[in-house]
């Protein structure tokens, strides 16, 4: 009888050991719902997968896993799409891949140029960021791949090697967001970077020759231009010089005549 009564005693103290262990864990489960959103954060919920709501910076719950769950983008983040080439590292010298079927293209006045370019950007729309595109990143890169593209088809090939690198970059920055827009990604273009542009590697004497050979008609038309700035004033005031010679001797030459036909006596 005895150790019956020692049995259900042990019996209890397992049940109120396992209820206390249970509503642990049950509040430990109630109590996962709780997050923080960081400063640089926008909080998207998920209720059984699908978006219910965004919420601001701050703490927050929701229910638990997997009734509901959040995802937190980083608005503020700049992220960056290389095109034409990959950094492989960085340290302790930098190496890259360059990817030519990415970066050969064709000028309006149909010359090949090598462009190696990055893309700037920022989530504009959690939302659409995250469930309107699958791959963002793809998304961004193959749009600015089609924009710089037709951007330099309607170039000449001096613009696009010297003078108009801005003009271009801007240009291709708007009509990548133009694209961006189109296929409701989410994102902001920030910046275009032209980071390497230049004539294809098995041209790049000829175009070195052509560029020298520019470089020296030009210098030989400033030089000339400075010459004929030089000589055309001081042959016009020799010139006016001579002139002034000239007049100063017929008047004096006509005073003496003068003279003489007055001093004559009149018959």
């Amino acid at each position: 009888m005895i150790s019956f009564f020692f049995q259900a005693e042990d019996g209890i103290r397992d049940l109120v050991r396992s209820r206390g262990l249970g509503m642990c864990i049950r509040d430990r489960y109630i109590l996962s719902g709780i997050y923080v959103i960081g400063p640089n954060e926008v909080g998207i919920v998920k209720f059984f997968g699908e978006f219910v709501r965004q919420v601001p910076p701050g703490i927050h719950y929701h229910l638990p896993y997997p009734i509901e769950t959040v995802i937190k983008p980083k608005i503020t983040e700049v992220r960056r799409v290389e095109i034409g080439f990959r950094t492989l590292s960085t340290e302790p010298i930098p190496r890259y891949q360059y990817l030519p079927d990415e970066s050969l293209m064709l000028t309006g006045d149909e010359n090949i140029v090598d462009c190696q370019y990055t893309v700037q950007y920022r989530i504009s729309d959690p939302y659409l960021f995250l469930f309107k595109v699958k791959d963002v990143d793809s998304a961004v890169k193959k749009a600015a791949e089609s924009a710089l593209r037709e951007i330099v088809g309607k170039k000449q090939i001096d613009e696009v090697l010297t003078s108009g690198k801005s003009e271009i970059q801007e240009e291709t920055k708007i009509l990548i967001q133009s694209i961006l827009d189109r296929y409701e990604s989410g994102v902001q273009v920030i910046a275009v970077q032209l980071q390497d542009v230049q004539p294809p590697e098995a041209v790049v004497a000829a175009f070195k020759d052509v560029a020298s050979a520019r470089e020296d008609k030009v210098r030989f038309v400033n030089e000339a231009e400075g010459y004929r700035s030089e000589v055309i004033p001081n042959a016009r005031g020799q010139a006016e010089q001579i002139i002034k010679e000239a007049e100063a001797g017929r008047e004096s030459v006509g005073d003496r005549y003068g003279k003489r036909l007055s001093g004559c006596d009149p018959l």
